[in-house]
């Protein structure tokens, strides 16, 4: 516990440099970056409009058609709502719609300490310490996320409660990753398919069928339901709101065209992610880059994990393949316009799972080796005494 302790510390404090550096490298950006276009705006829209909250408009509207009503209904709603409160508090600015995700970027470097020591708990501390380490190393260098969390997007908070729900999984807290797994959905729509290997692993966990629907489904529904209910009631009730957001929402993501004429060139795939191909330019100088090393990784160790039969380290690797594999397939169904910062969904697990598979792998040989070497010398023991 002493080895956890200080390096939960460890974490803490380069969270708060993480927080900080952040601070100093978008607080200075000005106007709308990127998509901040659509969801501050919108964030701004429900706040005033859904909630009645009567908010000064302080800055000027970016120009786009219809965008004083516009609510981002083609995609949930819970970052929307954490941008809104961040801007009744702080008012409507840059600062305001970005400060969440700056603190969203921190959490995530903490959680991913405690993912990946919770993966690997089972071989003893200092692996775990370790595995921890190197996963909340390897997010807080993680490109893509870097890029995401910093401007008012939703994929940074996407790929945090994703991780959240897969930490809390672990560590056997079903309900409250039932609950994380449903803030995940409310954030974006990504993270549908993670109820997939949620189902997987929560079978280990509960024997009666009716229990694992209600943890993997149930729960989890009804919190994007919860959350989505001010917006059913502004709409005009749930067949409006099934209508105008749920089936857009589906609709919008087959659908390509999605991009602006003069942006085809950052069209990527998902197999080109691996190699960060047509990275995504957010502007300012940013751009949605992938850490291929991680990503190469993580597709190599993956068998690893299965391998060494640990149902934990399987859970982590099918967690952030099952997004994947989705884009790949809305990839196939006609939607060729897809960009690189949907990684950001998906790649903090990515992170603790290749940091903590690594420790898991080393771990093993090691062990391995010790038993080759305890059985060579019983061997020789053997033949002295024969």
């Amino acid at each position: 516990m002493r080895w956890f302790l200080m390096g939960l510390a460890i974490a803490l404090i380069a969270a708060a440099v993480y927080v900080y550096y952040t601070y100093t490298q978008f607080a200075g950006l000005q106007g709308y970056v990127s998509d901040e276009t659509w969801y501050a705006p919108a964030a701004y829209n429900i706040l005033t409009q859904v909630f009645g909250y009567n908010e000064t408009l302080s800055y000027p509207y970016p120009n786009a058609s219809g965008i004083s009503t516009y609510l981002n209904l083609e995609h949930p709603p819970l970052v929307k709502y954490i941008l809104a409160l961040s801007i009744a508090a702080l008012g409507y600015s840059p600062f305001a719609w970005r400060l969440p995700g700056w603190i969203v970027g921190g959490a995530a470097v903490v959680l991913a300490y405690l993912a990946g020591y919770e993966l690997l708990r089972d071989r003893g501390e200092a692996a775990a310490v370790l595995a921890g380490a190197i996963s909340a190393a390897a997010l807080i260098f993680d490109p893509n996320f870097w890029a995401l969390h910093g401007i008012a997007m939703l994929d940074a908070y996407a790929g945090f409660f994703a991780l959240l729900s897969l930490y809390l999984l672990a560590s056997g807290r079903r309900l409250a990753s039932s609950v994380a797994l449903g803030l995940a959905f409310a954030a974006k729509e990504t993270t549908f398919p993670l109820l997939l290997p949620y189902l997987y692993y929560i079978g280990d966990l509960e024997g009666r069928p009716l229990r694992r629907l209600t943890y993997a489904v149930f729960i989890p529904a009804a919190v994007y339901l919860a959350l989505s209910a001010p917006l059913m009631a502004h709409l005009g009730g749930p067949a409006a709101w099934l209508k105008d957001s749920f089936i857009h929402m589906a609709s919008w993501d087959v659908t390509s065209g999605h991009i602006a004429g003069n942006a085809e060139s950052q069209i990527s795939t998902p197999w080109g992610w691996f190699l960060n191909i047509n990275p995504f330019y957010l502007g300012n100088g940013l751009y949605a880059r992938v850490n291929v090393a991680v990503m190469i990784l993580w597709a190599a160790l993956t068998p690893v994990a299965f391998l060494l039969r640990d149902r934990k380290l399987e859970m982590a690797a099918l967690f952030p393949w099952s997004i994947w594999a989705a884009l790949a397939a809305v990839y196939a169904m006609g939607n060729t316009t897809l960009f690189s910062f949907y990684v950001a969904d998906f790649s903090p697990m990515v992170d603790v799972f290749v940091g903590s598979a690594t420790v898991a792998a080393l771990v093993a040989w090691d062990e391995r080796s010790r038993r080759a070497r305890r059985k060579a010398g019983r061997g020789r023991d053997a033949t002295k005494g024969g």
